[in-house]
């Protein structure tokens, strides 16, 4: 089941990690003959025998999922999609749908955060204390990096929107860009700029886990309670957009944006779960590329991650956020601009799609 924004034509926006700007058995055959190669390391990539319990190739085996009643898979989108979400879980939990709930999240860049919040309880605590309309931009912009990019940003990030594949080969070479980019904030920085949005320190919960890729590697990462690692450091490599912030260290890797892979959601996490929310910027068509509202060019398996859930028996409910009535493009998900709007919008949607999620998740 899809929700698609309520435009006249579908619109597909970013599902990739520029939430920098701010502050996602049975199927894994299915998977394994109908999507790109997976991100997994070739020989000699690593050092022989080593495991941080970080890598975890797609689709995850056991998924983390299994057995559970109910997952959340939180795509990313930048300051547009984490401001958009933020209104949309606040207008679910005053109609009395609480998405913390889920006994398993995946979050991805945007979703990292969101997924931190919602776990942790922040969410609440904040929309109890401001306004949403008001007060929370202020909070926001502070995550907004300068739009403006110097020559070996824009490097980094032509790599990841010329991008036409998901191999290994590809991840690695869009990584060794972000390397060589010279982000202004750095790593550290970044990270502690989302520790104020967030909350610093403790791992909010255990059913929380975070996306990211290594930056050398290629490897899809998998961060969870267990691996030891603040949640800001977490979400800051989740959300580490090549050319925009980070790369931020994860034990002994340089990590980058979670998205820059095949997946925006990494929905092999929540597979097993008896129900499934997934949360994605665009529904994964090729057109939010050339629109400029996807910060990468490999083809996104969304579609096919949804249709694997099903297979294994997840019930599952899309939720493709889209442009909001009357906008066409947006030049960028990491605009400032864009916080009020979208959190106006995401309450809108909210308050539209709340019967059908009462339905669904209760």
């Amino acid at each position: 089941m899809t929700d698609t924004p309520p435009t006249k034509t579908r619109r597909h926006l970013l599902a990739t990690g520029a939430a920098t700007a701010l502050a996602l058995g049975a199927a894994a055959t299915a998977r394994a003959q109908t999507t790109p190669p997976t991100a997994t390391t070739p020989t000699g990539a690593t050092p022989a025998g080593w495991n941080d319990g970080l890598a975890h190739p797609i689709p995850y085996t056991p998924p983390p999922g299994a057995g559970k009643e109910r997952g959340l898979a939180l795509g990313g989108g930048g300051v547009y999609l984490l401001s958009w979400m933020m209104g949309y879980f606040h207008t679910l939990k005053q109609g009395g749908v609480d998405l913390a709930t889920a006994d398993i999240i995946v979050g991805t860049s945007a979703g990292s955060m969101a997924g931190a919040m919602l776990a942790g309880g922040r969410l609440w605590r904040l929309t109890g204390e401001l306004d949403l309309l008001g007060d929370f931009p202020k909070i926001f912009a502070e995550l907004v990096p300068a739009l403006q990019a110097n020559e070996s940003q824009q490097r980094a990030r032509r790599m990841a929107v010329d991008a036409s594949d998901a191999e290994p080969a590809t991840i690695r070479a869009i990584g060794r860009a972000a390397m060589a980019s010279h982000n202004p904030d750095g790593a550290a920085g970044y990270a502690t700029t989302i520790g104020h949005l967030i909350g610093n320190g403790g791992w909010p919960s255990p059913k929380l886990h975070t996306t990211a890729n290594d930056c050398y590697s290629g490897e899809r990462l998998v961060v969870s309670q267990s691996a030891g690692i603040a949640i800001e450091t977490a979400c800051a490599a989740s959300s580490s957009l090549p050319g925009s912030m980070g790369p931020t260290w994860l034990k002994d890797r340089l990590c980058m944006d979670g998205g820059i892979c095949q997946t925006s959601t990494h929905c092999d996490v929540v597979a097993g779960t008896r129900r499934a929310l997934v949360i994605s910027l665009s529904d994964g068509g090729p057109q939010a590329v050339t629109q400029g509202l996807r910060t990468s060019g490999m083809p996104n398996t969304l579609q096919q991650e949804v249709r694997d859930l099903e297979a294994g028996g997840t019930r599952t409910r899309l939720v493709v956020v889209g442009l909001p009535p009357g906008v066409d493009s947006i030049d960028s998900i990491m605009d400032p601009k864009w916080i009020t709007p979208m959190l106006k919008y995401g309450r809108e949607r909210g308050a539209a799609d709340l019967a059908g999620m009462k339905a669904f998740w209760n």
